[in-house]
């Protein structure tokens, strides 16, 4: 996926996580979009259990509530899954798109240090 387009998609959806990672982008972090698709409902799952893990080690996480509700509303829909990687601060960013690319679903932002 070309990076302006990922970033006009960014822009489209409101939201501190979709924010901080349309910057991290813009500011040439590496990101990565991959074509095969995982049922949303089986993403909700697994995420909700990450960001519990999260919470109770105490690591920061930047929109991840919001994500999972918005993985749980998509259903059993097909989503494409990215990421993003910024050095400073050290954070990965986990993108959840439409299975053609043309939306992104949700965005949440892990503080690695």
């Amino acid at each position: 996926m070309e990076r302006e387009v990922l970033l006009r998609l960014l822009d489209e959806v409101p939201g501190e996580a979709f924010v901080a990672c349309k910057n991290a982008i813009r500011a040439g972090a590496d990101y990565v979009v991959w074509d095969d698709t995982v049922p949303a409902d089986a993403l909700a799952r697994s995420y909700s259990r990450r960001t519990q893990h999260m919470a109770k080690i105490g690591t920061p996480m930047l929109g991840g509530d919001d994500a999972v509700a918005s993985l749980r509303v998509s259903g059993d829909q097909p989503l494409r899954i990215g990421e993003a990687k910024v050095e400073d601060p050290p954070t990965h960013f986990q993108l959840f798109l439409t299975a053609d690319a043309s939306r992104v679903v949700a965005c949440l932002g892990i503080d690695q240090r």
